[in-house]
């Protein structure tokens, strides 16, 4: 189906969450990945990054960290679990301070590239599947990421609902999700600054949330939700046509070493204040990606 017939409809659901329909199969789905792994080799995986960015990436897992330490006591020894972990950093961030940590993903080319102390505790698999065995085992987390996964799935709302298995009533989730028809992406198309909803991906990306949306599902699926907090606020660089990086591809390189500059020299001023600053971002719905921090109702 996927590549052969034209796009299909993009649909607002009852959340307010904008999908395609009709959805591709969960088989379909998983061909689609497996063929486009296989075809890419070692994936984005395979890049290398300049220190700036390493240093970045440790931050943007020192936040979460540090965001999650506001909810949940880390001052003990806790049980973490990175659904969909990737190359690991926020995996990384609670090994070192001394969490029990598990990661999951359908590769390990991330893992193994940047984290390979790491590979003793990662699951290679099916991410539903894998879940699952953990449900029927019994198994509990205190604490639990899913980053940039919810978009990808073809039920967001039945995933949602497998790892509510895995929580108890003091369990914290993280839930990381791109902030896609945003406020400031509607303004952007209605003063034609950009001329393209340059978010949609189909196939790789099957839902489009935004902080309105997501919380709607959120507090449907009975989540409370304790604080949305923004990354670099990357595309407010659209309004500025010298790194309209939509626009003008060529920009987009130098527009990303800004934010990751930008970000790295606040946090060198003070690290707890630039949190403060993206969650203020956060519940103002502005933001690249919106990190949900929810325990249940």
């Amino acid at each position: 189906m996927m590549g052969k017939n034209k796009q299909p409809a993009l649909i607002k659901t009852k959340y307010g969450f904008h999908q395609y329909s009709p959805l591709p199969s969960v088989e379909e789905m998983r061909a689609y990945y497996a063929n486009k792994y296989y075809q890419q080799g070692l994936g984005s995986y395979s890049v290398s990054y300049t220190d700036e960015e390493i240093q970045y990436f440790k931050l943007k897992a020192w936040l979460i960290y540090t965001k999650v330490s506001q909810i949940i006591d880390l001052n003990k020894k806790r049980n973490f679990i990175d659904i969909g972990c990737g190359e690991g950093w926020v995996k990384n961030e609670f090994n070192q301070r001394g969490h029990s940590v598990t990661g999951i993903d359908f590769s390990r080319y991330g893992i193994e590239k940047f984290h390979p102390h790491l590979l003793g505790f990662f699951e290679q698999g099916n991410v539903f599947e894998l879940l699952n065995k953990k449900t029927e085992n019994g198994i509990k987390y205190d604490i639990l990421l899913l980053a940039n996964v919810i978009e990808h799935v073809v039920d967001p709302e039945n995933l949602l609902k497998k790892i509510k298995e895995l929580m108890t009533q003091d369990s914290v989730i993280i839930i990381v999700a791109p902030n896609d028809f945003s406020p400031l992406h509607e303004y952007l198309l209605s003063k034609r600054i950009i001329t393209k909803k340059f978010w949609l991906c189909y196939p790789d990306h099957l839902s489009y949330f935004n902080k309105e949306s997501m919380s709607n599902l959120l507090i449907d699926l009975k989540f409370e939700l304790k604080a949305v907090v923004a990354d670099n606020p990357i595309d407010l660089n659209l309004l500025n046509e010298n790194s309209n990086y939509i626009e003008d591809p060529s920009k987009g390189k130098k527009t990303h070493y800004f934010r990751v500059r930008s970000d790295n020299f606040l946090a060198s001023i003070d690290a707890h204040k630039l949190l403060n600053l993206y969650e203020t971002l956060g519940s103002m719905g502005i933001g690249r990606d919106l990190n949900y921090y929810c325990t249940l109702r």
